[in-house]
């Protein structure tokens, strides 16, 4: 399978692309420093721009099965910059008829069949004091993508950790079974 991951650079998309090769699939990212690949740069078919920029979108993703979405914010992002990449990922996957879409979150982005716990609403909080405008993006991301007509899946991971994958990891909405913390490698799983 062609898979084109965005946020190839972060701590989940590095996990993500190691995975996805071991798999056996081609990777395109689209990265703005692809120094910052370190030995993966020479594993996959790098495309240097910005996520912001839809023409740069539409020449990573053409011709891809899918696009996985790990981005996230660091300090010098706009504080749009997820809904704004996702908006170009969606006209750039309408423009390449590709339909598969997975994307990353947080847990603060709530679902009608959630049913967390007093600690997860307590996680949830202090989450939304502490990142506010990163759970305004989510939201608005998560709008964007549940409008389109992609085949998607929104992935709220919780707090990330490190470590190995345990391949032991909750699906589905936030309840009593949902951890507090996932390592990287079960949430690039």
């Amino acid at each position: 399978m062609k898979l084109t991951i965005l946020g190839a650079t972060g701590s989940v998309g590095q996990e993500l692309v190691n995975q996805a090769l071991a798999a056996g699939h081609t990777v395109t990212t689209l990265v703005r420093n692809p120094d910052k690949l370190g030995e993966l740069r020479s594993r996959v078919t790098v495309v240097q721009g910005d996520v912001t920029n839809v023409e740069a979108m539409k020449s990573t993703i053409a011709g891809s099965d899918a696009v996985l979405n790990t981005l996230g914010r660091t300090k010098n992002s706009p504080d749009d910059v997820l809904t704004v990449a996702t908006s170009n990922t969606i006209a750039a996957m309408d423009s390449a008829n590709v339909k598969r879409l997975v994307v990353l979150a947080n847990t603060a982005l709530s679902d009608v069949d959630d049913q967390p716990t007093t600690g997860q609403r307590v996680q949830r909080k202090m989450m939304g004091m502490m990142m506010g405008s990163i759970n305004t993006d989510h939201e608005n991301q998560a709008k964007l993508i549940t409008a389109s007509d992609l085949d998607w899946t929104i992935v709220r991971a919780a707090t990330l950790g490190k470590g190995p994958a345990t391949n032991t990891y909750h699906v589905g909405k936030l309840d009593s079974n949902a951890g507090a913390s996932v390592p990287r490698a079960d949430v690039a799983d």
